[in-house]
């Protein structure tokens, strides 16, 4: 497509090369990372580090997971980590008997907060897809309101004193394997197939690439616009139930500094910001990128404010491929 010799050298990338490093960028990188971290700290490539990763990057990867659903479909779900907090609070709370003066049985509990963020899920959808409302706005005034909902059913206090059957998922272990970490892995698989197996998946993959296509295709793009922003508040649900074992209690805060991490690693993943095209494997390769650095970083000895610029460097440089392979 373009080529230019300086120095009696001859570049030439064409389109092909181009979105070949848009495609295998991701995984590359990351495997750069392991290779720098493995020369760099004898530590890094041990098992129990390797454990560790996958505990610390799980909560991010469950939330990842949920952001690219509407991402595929061209829409962004800015109310997860607000999501997350008020469903575990609101679970934690009817479980505890803090709210209602009796506690109610996990399952009964864990099932009214799927209701709940199914609910709030679905008048973001709702008014996003029949009024051609932005996503980002619809699910930004979520964010607020199931913040505040998430203060009003906690009292603004931390809830304490939670069931051992909440906190299993997100604290036990499977064959010496973490929990939180075979929830994410898990539901990675599963969300994978749906998009790979599915007519759910082709649709919501349809609308992302061309959406006026789409609807000549017969596809209700209405409904589909609808539906990844109620999976999306679905699976914050599980990212809260994890979180409570996680932590080991239900706190009003434990939201924050969670919503850009879970974006980020989609985008690390290779997802097209437009829609049309990205993966679960890709999201994979992102939250590993974002966990394999920090956790390379922190064995290093580098500062918080040194990981958050090597982590803007590499999403910069993430984006920059983004573009460029689309070309």
């Amino acid at each position: 497509m373009g080529s230019r010799t300086r120095t009696g050298l001859q570049f030439d990338l064409d389109g092909t090369t181009l979105r070949a490093l848009g495609r295998y960028g991701p995984i590359l990188g990351l495997v750069g990372l392991y290779v720098l971290f493995a020369l760099m700290t004898d530590r890094f490539l041990s098992y129990r580090n390797q454990l560790n990763i996958l505990r610390q990057v799980s909560i991010i990867g469950i939330l990842a997971i949920a952001s690219t659903f509407p991402i595929l479909c061209a829409e962004i779900d800015l109310s997860i980590a607000q999501m997350m907090e008020f469903t575990g609070l609101l679970i934690a709370a009817l479980a505890t008997g803090s709210l209602v003066g009796g506690e109610m049985p996990v399952v009964v509990a864990v099932i009214a907060g799927f209701g709940a963020a199914l609910a709030l899920g679905g008048v973001s959808g709702y008014i996003t897809s029949r009024f051609e409302a932005p996503s980002f706005m619809t699910t930004l005034a979520m964010l607020f309101l199931a913040d505040g909902l998430g203060l009003i059913v906690s009292e603004n206090r931390p809830i304490i004193g939670l069931p051992e059957s909440l906190m299993w998922l997100g604290s036990g272990s499977t064959f010496g394997f973490p929990n939180i970490a075979l929830t994410f892995l898990v539901l990675l698989v599963i969300s994978q197939l749906i998009l790979s197996r599915t007519r759910l998946g082709l649709y919501i993959y349809a609308v992302g690439g061309d959406r006026e296509a789409a609807e000549r295709m017969g596809v209700n793009v209405r409904l589909i616009r609808m539906g990844v922003l109620v999976i999306s508040a679905g699976l914050t649900v599980i990212a809260g139930i994890v979180m409570l074992g996680r932590i080991g209690s239900a706190i009003p805060t434990m939201g924050n500094n969670l919503l850009l991490p879970p974006i980020a690693a989609v985008i690390l993943g290779g997802a097209n910001l437009f829609g049309g095209s990205g993966n679960m494997i890709g999201t994979l390769v992102g939250v590993l990128i974002l966990g394999v650095l920090s956790n390379g970083l922190n064995l290093l000895g580098v500062d918080p404010a040194g990981q958050l610029v090597a982590q803007g460097i590499v999403l910069m440089i993430a984006v920059l491929a983004n573009v460029i392979g689309r070309k």
